[in-house]
């Protein structure tokens, strides 16, 4: 039952960030590193008292959970990371400035 509750949990939280994010990639680039790096943080802590309270299976959900917020974490930098705008130089040709040939 725990799982189920966790799952859902991290699910409305990356759904939600995911929206707040919509049209602001900086935003969700350094979300997603905030997420990791807090995850990676915290995660050895959370799964020691999850196992301490839950037992077994508190330690099955909290990694359940872990693999969750690690891979949401990764898909929000990448599309972060690949949504940014970059500025593209015009190549002028020949037939726009005959001045080049």
């Amino acid at each position: 039952m725990i799982l189920i509750g966790m799952v859902g949990l991290i699910g409305v939280a990356l759904v939600a960030f995911g929206w707040w994010t919509i049209g602001f990639p900086r935003r969700r680039m350094w979300g997603g590193l905030f997420l990791l790096a807090t995850t990676f943080f915290l995660s050895p802590w959370l799964l020691v008292m999850s196992g301490e309270r839950y037992g077994f299976d508190g330690v099955v959900a909290g990694l359940v959970g872990l693999s969750l917020v690690i891979g949401g974490g990764f898909f929000f930098t990448t599309l972060g990371w690949t949504g940014r705008v970059r500025k593209i130089r015009k190549v002028r040709t020949l037939s726009e400035d005959p001045d080049l040939f």
